[in-house]
Parts: structure tokens; C-alpha cells; sequence
């Protein structure tokens, strides 16, 4: 059994645990970007594509692939549903993903605080977030204080969704999901550093809100049993709706504002960039282990578990 990957987004947290796991792993790579991920030595074979989608037509029967935020922005969510191949986690949640009006849906099943949609540009009745669809790391976000200002900003051949602005502060919590042993980890916490989003506040000007780069968080352990809370009732309400389990690692991401009340805007339904900054462990994971456990090692700790326990088929979609 390999492991493989896409070059992108998060390949070297899944190579290397991989490789610590015990794993060969597989890494499909463009051309452009073979020298830099060949210099960690992290694959034990590269295989060459022009382009990321051509891995819906390659044969890898003894090869599970580890899904991050470059499958669904390079290949889609819908093209991986329909495909053949074999990934650890549920392809399901990442049609969930994509969708805004299937993710609304399930951060509300779930009982999450969510700040609230717009319809429309006309509907708008508070300062709003305008977001692009996709996994594009905050490119084309922008703020608006009313429906004049989003309206001059929207592009009429761009799709977008529209969301109340919640002033607080942004924090991003990775859990992982384990048949293995049946429980919904608190993983890691981490805040997105976004371009001049973050650095230049104190101008005023258009922020732009492309994510360059990911910094640690620690949470207090008040607020942290909260997210624990939270991570249990996402699993659970995605339960309920589907009757599928979640398989591996999500993030929900929130603003806690200066009433500490959470609210979540959106939920990755994979390994998110943001626990690159957890290898070689993170506090809460090196407490449920006792070792360094990184995600990437802990998507394979628990592929190898489930192999031994005769249940891998369970966590493959």
C-alpha cells in the first residue's frame, strides 16, 4: 500500500508522515514544481503531470491519495466525486465544501453559530464579507459597509456568496476524525496571516485577503473545551444528514467576537494548510499521543491502524 498526493498546498506534512508511518509514497507533480519538491526527498517516486486533473485517468490501485485544498481548487469537487479514484476521507464532504448552500446547511444542523447570508446585494442590511466559491486562499474577497459599496465591487461574471462581517478575531481549528477509535481529536489552532488584510489596517484602502502564510495559536483551555464541543456536533450533524461518517482530518473556521461568542463562516472538509506549522507536533496532539504527531503522520497512523484492524475500506471513498 502507497500513499500519494498532489505538489501542492500541504504534500510535504503528508509525505513525510507518511514515510514516518512506514509508507512508500507517491507524489504527482508538474514540471514546475518537481525541483523544489525533489529537494526534500520526501517521494519515493515523483510521477510527472502536465496538469493536476490528469490523475483522474491514472491507475493507482495500490495507491490511497490524501485530498487538500489544491484537489478541490485545481480538479473540483464534482470531477472527484465521479471519478474512480481512491481517497482517504469522504468525497462527499467535499461537495458539501464547495457548496455554500449545502455548507450553510450543515454548520446549522450542527447547531454552529453562524453569521448571517444575503440573498442578494439588496437584502444586505449590515457591513458584509464578499466571497469568491472555491478553495482559493482568499483571493477576490472584499469588505463592504453596504449594498451601494458590495454592488460596485461584484463582478458581474463572478459568483459570489455574501456574509454578514463579524468583527473578532479569526481562528482556524484543525480536528481529525478517528474510526479507528471511534472519536473527533481537537488537533491544532492556528490564525491565517492575509496579505495587507493584516498589515496595513491602519490605511484606508482596499484589503485584499489572500492567505500568504499561517502563524501558531494556543488556545485557553475554556475556549478550547468549547471547540471540542463544536467539532463533535459538526460530525454529528453531518450524520444526520448523509448517515456518512468523516473520515480524517476538517477545520472549522470562526471569529470569536468581544462577547466571546463563536461563530463559523466556513468548514474545510479535508487537511488544511494551516497544520504545516504543527510539524513535527502540536501541543493538543503530542497530549493525546505522548510523541510527535503532525497531521500528515496522523492521517497515516490511522491508515495503518485501520488496515490492521481490516477496516481501511471504511475510511476510503
Amino acid at each position: 500500500m502507497k500513499i500519494g498526493t498532489i505538489a501542492s498546498h500541504s504534500a510535504l506534512n503528508i509525505l513525510s508522515g507518511a514515510r514516518a508511518e512506514g509508507f512508500d509514497v507517491v507524489l504527482y507533480c508538474t514540471p514546475d514544481r518537481r525541483k523544489f519538491y525533489s529537494a526534500f526527498g520526501l517521494a519515493d517516486a515523483i510521477v510527472e503531470v502536465h496538469s493536476f486533473d490528469e490523475i483522474l485517468d491514472t491507475s493507482m490501485e495500490d495507491t490511497v491519495l490524501i485530498p487538500h485544498g489544491s484537489f478541490v481548487a485545481y480538479i473540483g469537487a464534482d470531477r472527484i466525486l465521479a471519478s474512480d479514484l481512491r481517497l482517504f476521507g469522504n468525497k462527499e464532504l467535499l461537495r458539501w465544501e464547495e457548496n455554500r448552500a449545502l455548507k450553510d446547511r450543515l454548520m446549522r444542523e450542527a447547531g454552529l453559530r453562524v453569521p448571517r447570508e444575503y440573498a442578494s446585494v439588496k437584502d444586505i442590511q449590515t457591513p458584509v464579507i464578499v466571497k469568491t466559491y472555491g478553495a482559493a486562499g482568499g483571493q477576490g474577497y472584499f469588505i463592504a459597509k453596504n449594498a451601494e459599496e458590495a454592488q460596485e465591487k461584484m463582478r458581474p461574471d463572478q459568483l459570489y456568496s455574501i456574509q454578514q462581517y463579524v468583527v473578532g478575531t479569526k481562528v482556524f481549528v484543525t480536528y481529525f476524525r478517528s474510526l479507528a477509535h471511534d472519536r473527533t481529536e481537537v488537533f491544532g489552532a492556528d490564525i491565517r496571516y492575509e496579505t495587507d488584510a493584516d498589515a496595513n489596517l491602519r490605511f484606508d484602502d482596499t484589503p485584499s485577503f489572500i492567505v500568504v502564510g499561517n502563524l501558531p495559536l494556543v488556545l485557553r483551555e475554556s475556549v478550547l473545551a468549547k471547540y471540542y464541543q463544536m467539532g463533535e456536533d459538526f460530525v454529528r450533524g453531518f450524520q444526520r444528514l448523509t448517515g456518512q461518517d468523516i473520515p480524517g482530518p476538517f477545520c472549522l473556521e470562526t471569529i470569536i467576537d468581544r462577547q466571546q461568542q463563536i461563530y463559523t463562516f466556513e468548514f474545510s472538509g479535508r487537511i488544511v494548510a494551516g497544520t504545516n506549522i504543527w510539524i513535527p507536533t502540536s501541543p493538543y496532539s503530542y497530549l493525546q499521543f505522548g510523541e510527535q504527531m503532525w497531521m500528515g503522520r496522523r492521517i497515516a497512523r490511522e491508515i495503518r491502524e485501520l488496515m490492521e484492524q481490516g477496516r481501511l475500506e471504511e475510511a476510503l471513498t
